[in-house]
């Protein structure tokens, strides 16, 4: 269950408690992660942003821009993270020990090798120091250790850094540095994999486990889009994209037999333009046992014995991608131009006929 922070109300899973913010609170009472909650739940719901949270959510770009020192704030004012991130080290730990909170750097790398998440370490400093705070000043709380935590434990891994370098590839990708915003995503991934406790299995258990505001699933498709798009000019990114679906397989292994069976296909593939045919057709064939119904593995092993790139095919591996072909057309699954399929079966039957011809006049 996860718990409003701004009425008494508590709700089952993550999107219901995204629709109850959008709906019923005002955008200027959010906190920064109750902000892209709303802002995550516009996005998936394809919603327009309202004149008047286009008119705040400029008020608030005027105010970030216009902002002093972060010490000259008002005690009223809503904090940013960048809020934080201008304030020195000193000034960080002398605010927070106002609230009754004493930090070191070695007390803080303990308490951090301990957790995974900036906003659990939080938690602990509160309950440790008998805290009572609210609103802003709570904020400032969590937001003080996430900057703490990437000055003083940079190496310790942390939930609430996956966001901030999805974001930071966000914004590489609007400068069309399309591979350094994958760099990010990678780096990402890195940390979702360090975070992620060994009995969580599924996607959907993992996306209650790491920030609210990543929709896990859809990163991992684009990720996987991305790579496959860079492969095309820069054949390194197969290696690079075999090695980061195979991560995925792994990590995930109760995932819906839909997505797994896309990232085994794109491990196969990769396999393929990498000119590693034994092993993509042993991954084919894989797939094949694991998934009968799926018509592609049938087509995409048949294509393996003659098609691009392929030696010259034997009779015998002419034969087999006959029936490979004619497995993949009467597969429960659909393809998407099985006129296609039909087309290559004539081809490859036509190429028999030629070769026992050949033989016969051989004889």
């Amino acid at each position: 269950m996860t718990d409003c922070p701004y009425c008494e109300r508590s709700f089952a899973d993550e999107s219901e408690i995204r629709k109850h913010l959008y709906e019923d609170h005002e955008s200027d009472e959010l906190g920064r992660i109750d902000t892209k909650r709303v802002e995550q739940y516009i996005d998936d719901h394809d919603l327009e942003e309202s004149d008047d949270d286009a008119t705040r959510a400029q008020q608030d770009t005027d105010e970030a821009v216009g902002m002093t020192a972060a010490t000259n704030r008002q005690s009223d004012e809503r904090w940013e993270l960048h809020d934080v991130q201008a304030l020195s080290t000193r000034e960080i730990t002398d605010k927070l020990a106002e609230h009754g909170i004493d930090t070191t750097e070695a007390s803080f790398r303990d308490r951090a090798a301990a957790v995974d998440s900036a906003m659990v370490l939080a938690d602990q400093w509160e309950d440790d120091h008998d805290v009572d705070t609210s609103g802003y000043d709570q904020d400032f709380i969590w937001m003080a250790a996430e900057v703490l935590w990437s000055r003083w434990a940079p190496d310790l891994p942390y939930r609430e850094r996956i966001y901030d370098l999805v974001q930071d590839g966000r914004e590489l990708r609007e400068q069309d540095d399309d591979a350094e915003a994958c760099e990010q995503w990678l780096s990402a991934w890195e940390v979702i994999v360090a975070v992620t406790p060994d009995d969580i299995t599924t996607i959907e258990a993992a996306d209650d486990y790491l920030p609210n505001v990543l929709s896990l699933e859809a990163f991992l498709r684009s990720l996987d889009n991305d790579l496959a798009t860079l492969a095309a000019d820069d054949p390194t990114y197969h290696e690079r994209r075999l090695e980061f679906c195979r991560e995925v397989c792994t990590q995930f292994p109760d995932a819906p037999d839909e997505f797994l069976l896309d990232f085994r296909h794109f491990v196969a593939d990769s396999l393929t333009e990498l000119g590693r045919v034994v092993k993509s057709r042993s991954e084919f064939e894989t797939l094949i046992r694991d998934y009968p119904e799926d018509p592609w593995a049938y087509k995409k092993l048949a294509d393996s014995y003659w098609r691009e790139g392929a030696d010259e095919p034997t009779a015998e591996e002419l034969e087999r991608a006959v029936k490979l072909y004619e497995q993949a057309l009467n597969a429960e699954g659909s393809l998407e131009q099985p006129a296609t399929v039909s087309d290559r079966i004539g081809d490859l039957e036509r190429r028999l006929a030629d070769v026992d011809t050949s033989e016969a006049q051989e004889k």
